[in-house]
């Protein structure tokens, strides 16, 4: 018996040896143990990143500085960082500095969970067609990126994929990481891969997913629209070692907040009392602040009184107020705070997620730690340069056109590709400023260098799509050639102010693909190369603002914003003012800066531009036909109470859709198939030949020249009221008014659904589409019917010239071409008159 139990008696021994080991000694990136006292090394790199990596001004905070060790207490304050604010180490409690607020950390609980974070900037992204790919940054903190790290990614596909020549690959930091084969078409499934040591940093990283698909059967260009892969979000995130921590130790950190599993990153604000203006208003300009110095794709805000407990994952805690109030409300908060302004991050017990305190003994010193965190938020250098921090879900960076300039597609995201197969997508976005007009004239040149081989039949075409429509199409008449600098027009109409997209899309024919021989769709012989030498061309652009103009809001922008805009919130409690963070954090991530905004009631708001964010039951008496909104809206809403569907998803890349004027399902209800027949029938008796005649007529204007029945009208044009359909669940309608300013409408059916839209309406792709005088949200589709704009006032946002006015008349006589008619006649009137009268005068009798 003895000798069976010493065995594992030595065994038990062996692991209890063995564990101790690893609870001693930390774990170390460069494969040695490393003692307690010493701060872990950053590694140096195994290996040379592949092709395809980002450059080296990637890290947008540099090196990483390697983890502190732990301060006794009343340790000083340690040195300025880069950022200009101070840290302390782990357990430090400030010392009075009459200067400026405190920073500090408290050290992380040793009992914190297992880490897993969700790393997807959307719920879903798909990736379509033969060839597709999306990259974005995602930051880790120090103890993230020295613990060991994995990867899960989760995804389904369509059945027609073929799994022996699909790929799906995960890119980090240049470096691929899952290179799987696509083969799941009844469920989500996981994919798990080790992260080497030393390929994740501290700060910002870069991840890009690409898929490569090809059809089971057929060859066709139609065929290649059935290929898609979904990547999910809740099955798709980084899983860190056994014992990690994840303590943001400085305001630096906060971008490492991460996302949930929607790609929503939700700012939970404890505030006593938030009712009284003294902390709503500075609860509204805080996280704004929080939100750009986290720089987050789509921040959402909460509002609570009370500590509601331990935060979910992509969730940061803030408590704000006086020290005299938060003294009782959370346990913890140093002394120092009754004597100085206070910012500090704490470690949730127990919690992957953190708190950030902000406080003071008075108003002024919560002013000053709500300045600490506006240090270095706001990126002047970007802003002037018009790059958008679109980062954290679409990489590279956003560049803006402000006029005449030339874009290359290496420097838009578009590299150098060599296609095999039918049909190749290449996008990259660009952004227009908030005054761009020219909407109705002016054609922008895109510039190809591609080659394709003598396999390419004629007919093959390039189209090339402007926010999700087609705006142009080239038609390849030779077999085989070098393209060099070929100039595709495309007209300016199709782009708007704030973010727009373009695709580039190639279809090929050719004889192997009509034969569609056994494992043709397997061959890997490049038929076309589209080179990143290719440019897009902006020409100069009449720029003055418009008003009414829901398009300037998307950009982050006021329509006036000589002073600070109002806003009016229907009622001052945690939902309203939770609805009121998340649109203004929203629009300061646009933007890039924080808005400038001061809050009043609805009685002492009467002379100026005004923001109105409340539910329909608050909103006050008039204020519907300010904005012109149907008064219907009072009636129609609360008796139609809708449940939006939180559990559809939200899919990255798909066609995020502007529908115009109400939806035929909302107005016709259900009727029969004879009643539908019928009705129809006797709209065309009533048609006479000449009124069909004229329809016909107006069409073929419409479609040849682009004029249409508003075009030729010489009186002004006065927008009727809308009415949103009626299973919309988000209002936002704006008009400008004689007597005031420019009025603009937030309203929802309820204060729980106020919030909650917002917060849908909060994704940066679907904001993009914000646009016209008036746009209804539908969830179920998740898309947005936008009104447009009939009747508008300009507004001069440009020092005067005379080529601005230039541009600016020829647009508006283009989008008012009886007018324009009416000034050439009149010219031409004049010119004669002055010719008669000239010749009457010098000439000489016949």
């Amino acid at each position: 018996m003895r000798s069976v139990l010493i065995p594992f008696l030595i065994a038990f021994e062996m692991l209890g040896a063995r564990t101790a080991t690893a609870q001693v000694a930390p774990f170390s990136m460069d494969g040695a143990p490393a003692t307690p006292s010493a701060p872990a090394q950053r590694p140096a790199q195994a290996r040379p990143p592949q092709s395809g990596a980002p450059p080296a001004t990637f890290d947008i905070r540099g090196p990483s500085p390697a983890p502190r060790a732990a301060a006794p207490q009343n340790a000083p304050l340690a040195p300025k960082n880069a950022s200009g604010s101070f840290q302390i180490a782990p357990g430090a409690v400030a010392p009075r500095d009459s200067s400026r607020p405190a920073v500090a950390a408290t050290a992380a609980s040793p009992a914190a969970p297992r880490i897993e974070r969700p790393i997807l900037p959307f719920e879903t992204i798909r990736l379509e067609g033969e060839s597709d790919a999306q990259s974005w940054t995602f930051h880790l903190t120090q103890d993230e990126a020295s613990s060991g790290t994995s990867i899960t990614v989760g995804y389904k596909n369509a059945v027609v994929v073929m799994p022996e020549g699909s790929r799906l690959r995960i890119v980090i930091n240049g470096e691929t990481v899952i290179d799987t084969p696509i083969q799941s078409s009844d469920n989500i499934r996981p994919v798990t891969a080790q992260i080497r040591p030393g390929l994740l940093r501290a700060g910002s990283n870069f991840i890009r997913t690409e898929a490569v698909q090809r059809h089971r059967t057929d060859c066709t260009i139609a065929a290649t629209y059935e290929l898609w892969t979904d990547v999910d979000s809740a099955s798709t995130r980084l899983i860190f070692a056994e014992g990690a921590t994840k303590t943001l130790r400085s305001l630096e950190d906060l971008p490492a907040v991460g996302v949930d599993a929607s790609g929503v990153t939700t700012i939970r604000v404890v505030a006593p009392k938030v009712y009284r203006p003294e902390i709503r208003d500075r609860l509204l300009r805080l996280v704004q602040m929080i939100a750009l110095r986290g720089r987050y794709a789509r921040p959402v805000i909460q509002v609570v009184e009370s500590d509601p407990g331990r935060s979910p994952a992509g969730t940061i805690k803030v408590v704000m107020g006086l020290a005299s109030e938060l003294r009782g409300l959370l346990p913890g908060v140093p002394d120092s705070v009754m004597a100085q302004p206070l910012t500090m991050m704490m470690q949730e017990p127990g919690s992957v997620g953190s708190t950030l305190v902000v406080s003071g003994p008075t108003w002024n010193d919560l002013d000053s730690a709500i300045a600490v965190i506006g240090t270095q938020a706001i990126n002047t250098g970007k802003i002037d340069q018009g790059i958008v921090d679109t980062a954290s879900w679409h990489w590279p960076e956003v560049v803006t056109a402000f006029g005449r300039h030339s874009f290359r597609f290496a420097d838009l995201g578009i590299a150098t590709q060599e296609f095999s197969g039918r049909r190749l997508k290449s996008r990259f976005m660009l952004n227009l400023p908030p005054d761009f007009y020219a909407t109705e004239y002016g054609e922008a040149l895109l510039n190809v260098e591609a080659a394709y081989t003598s396999a390419v039949k004629p007919g093959s075409h390039v189209n090339i799509f402007v926010n999700d429509k087609i705006s142009t199409q080239l038609v390849i008449t030779a077999q085989g050639d070098v393209v060099k600098r070929h100039a595709i027009r495309l007209p300016l109409k199709h782009f708007k102010a704030g973010l727009n997209s373009v695709t580039v899309e190639v279809g090929l024919l050719t004889d192997a693909d009509d034969r569609c021989a056994p494992g043709e769709t397997l061959s890997e012989t490049n038929r076309f190369v589209l080179f990143d030498t290719s440019s897009l061309e902006f020409p100069e652009f009449g720029r003055i603002g418009r008003q009414p103009d829901l398009g300037v809001l998307s950009t982050g922008h006021f329509p006036n914003e000589d002073g600070p805009t109002t806003v009016v919130l229907g009622r001052s409690d945690t939902l309203n003012i939770a609805a009121a963070g998340t649109f203004l954090a929203r629009m300061a991530r646009s933007a890039g800066t924080p808005m400038r905004t001061q809050f009043a009631s609805a009685t002492s708001a009467e002379d100026a531009s005004v923001i109105f964010i409340g539910a329909v039951e608050q909103i006050p008496p008039g204020l519907l036909g300010r904005v012109r909104v149907s008064e219907h809206l009072r009636l129609v809403w609360p008796a139609t109470p809708f449940q939006s569907d939180a559990s559809s998803q939200q899919v990255a890349n798909t066609d995020f859709t502007m529908t115009l004027g109400p939806s035929s399902a909302d107005r016709s209800g259900t009727a029969s198939t004879d009643e539908v027949r019928k009705r129809w029938s006797e709209s065309f008796r009533r048609q006479g030949v000449l009124q069909q005649t004229l329809g016909s007529l107006q069409d073929w204007m419409e479609q040849t020249f682009s004029l249409s029945v508003n075009s030729l009208s010489l009186g002004a044009r006065i927008d009727a009221p809308y009415e949103p359909p009626q299973r919309s669940t988000l209002l936002i309608a704006q008009n400008r008014t004689p007597e005031a300013g420019v009025w603009t409408l937030v309203t929802a059916r309820t204060e729980e659904a106020l919030a909650e839209e917002m917060a849908r309406a909060a994704d940066p792709l679907l904001w993009s589409k914000v646009a016209g005088r008036a746009v209804a949200l539908d969830p179920r589709e998740f898309k947005l019917q936008v009104e447009p704009i009939q009747d508008y006032d300009f507004i001069q946002t440009q020092p005067f010239s005379l080529m601005n006015l230039r541009l600016v008349a020829a647009n508006w006589m283009s989008a008012n071409i009886l007018h324009y008619a009416v000034l050439m006649v009149a010219c031409c009137l004049l010119l004669g008159m002055a010719t008669y009268l000239l010749l009457k005068r010098l000439g000489r009798p016949s």
